[in-house]
C-alpha cells in the first residue's frame, strides 16, 4: 500500500542532486529514505504514481524480491496543500558509489561507455566477462519488469547504476519514469538524448520501444561504445565480427520496429554456447573502425 506523507512532516538532512524534474534530498525523518521533490510546473498524476508504487505487491515473491533489490522503487507520495509534489524512495546501496576526484559519485552506466578519463583513475572498470555479467543483470531486470507489464521508458546512462563490489550487480534509479503498459506516465514523459526509439513518437513508451532501448543498452555495454546502435551493427563489418552471428542477428532484429527481441533472447545469447564475448575475454573499444562517437551532437559524459 502507498505510504503517503505530508511534506511538512519530513525531516530534510541534505541536498543530494538536482535533475531535470526535481531535487533529491536525504531525509532524517523517516531515516534512510530519500525525497524527490518535483520542480514547479512538473505535472504529477498522483493516481498513476500510486498504481506504480503498489505494483510490486501483485508480483510473484521472486519477481518482487528482484525488483526491490535492484531498483529505487518509489515507496510513497509526498503532498503539500493536497497536491502531490514528490515521492519517497530508498537510496542506492553504498556499493553502487565510489569516490572519484575527491567526491562521492554514483557508478552510472556512463563510466562504462567512454574511454577512461583522468578523473576516473581510481575506478576499477569491468573486464569483458564482467561486462557480460552486468548485461545479464540488466536484462534480467528488464525481463521481470516486462513480464509484469512495466516499461522502463526513459533508459539512459545516468539512471542505470552498476558495481563490481561483492560481484557484478546493477541498480536502477528515477523509477518514477517507469510506467504500466497502456497507462499514462506518472510524471511528464521524456527520452534521454541518444537513447530514443527512432520509430516512436515523442514521449511514446511501449514494450517494443523498451526492447529497442534494451538493445542499445546491451550493445553499448558489451562494446564499450556510447553511441552504437543496432543500425550501426547492420552496416559495420567490424562490429559484426566482434559480436558474432547470434548477437548480430539480435541486433538486426532490434533495428526492425515490431520485431525487437525480448530480454530473454539476449540472455540466451550471452549464456549459451555462442557467448563469444565471455569466451574471448573481449576488450571494449578494440574493434573500433572510426564509426562510433563521431557525431558531434551525440551525448557526452559528465565530467
Amino acid at each position: 500500500m502507498t505510504d503517503d506523507a505530508e511534506l511538512a512532516d519530513l525531516g530534510v538532512a541534505g541536498r543530494l542532486a538536482d535533475g531535470g524534474q526535481g531535487v533529491v534530498f536525504r531525509l532524517s525523518r523517516p531515516a534512510g529514505m530519500l525525497l524527490k521533490h518535483y520542480h514547479e510546473g512538473v505535472e504529477v498524476l498522483a493516481g498513476e504514481l500510486a498504481r506504480l508504487i503498489d505494483l510490486p505487491a501483485g508480483m510473484t515473491a521472486a519477481d518482487r524480491r528482484l525488483v526491490m533489490a535492484t531498483t529505487a522503487w518509489p515507496s510513497g507520495r509526498v503532498f503539500r496543500d493536497g497536491r502531490c509534489v514528490g515521492l519517497l524512495m530508498r537510496e542506492a546501496p553504498s556499493r553502487f558509489a565510489s569516490r572519484l576526484a575527491g567526491r562521492r559519485r554514483l557508478l552510472e552506466l556512463q563510466f562504462l561507455l567512454y574511454p577512461r578519463r583522468a578523473m576516473w583513475d581510481q575506478l576499477k572498470l569491468p573486464s569483458g566477462a564482467e561486462r557480460c555479467w552486468l548485461a545479464l543483470h540488466y536484462l534480467r531486470l528488464f525481463e521481470v519488469l516486462h513480464r509484469n507489464d512495466v516499461v522502463m521508458a526513459d533508459v539512459s546512462m545516468r539512471n542505470l547504476l552498476w558495481t563490481l563490489a561483492g560481484g557484478p550487480g546493477v541498480f536502477a534509479i528515477d523509477c518514477d519514469g517507469f510506467r504500466i503498459t497502456d497507462r499514462p506516465a506518472p510524471v511528464c514523459p521524456r527520452d534521454t538524448v541518444g537513447w530514443a526509439d527512432p520509430a516512436a513518437g515523442p514521449g511514446e513508451a511501449t514494450l517494443d520501444s523498451d526492447r529497442y532501448k534494451l538493445a542499445l543498452l546491451t550493445l553499448r555495454l558489451l562494446l564499450g561504445e556510447h553511441a552504437v546502435t543496432p543500425e550501426d551493427v547492420r552496416s559495420s563489418a567490424a562490429l559484426r565480427a566482434v559480436l558474432g552471428p547470434e548477437l548480430t542477428s539480435l541486433a538486426a532484429a532490434a533495428a526492425r520496429p515490431g520485431r525487437r527481441p525480448p530480454a530473454n533472447s539476449w540472455m540466451k545469447a550471452l549464456t549459451g554456447r555462442n557467448a563469444v564475448l565471455v569466451q574471448r575475454g573481449y576488450v571494449p573499444g578494440s574493434h573500433s573502425d572510426g564509426r562510433s562517437g563521431s557525431s558531434a551532437n551525440r551525448s557526452r559524459p559528465e565530467r
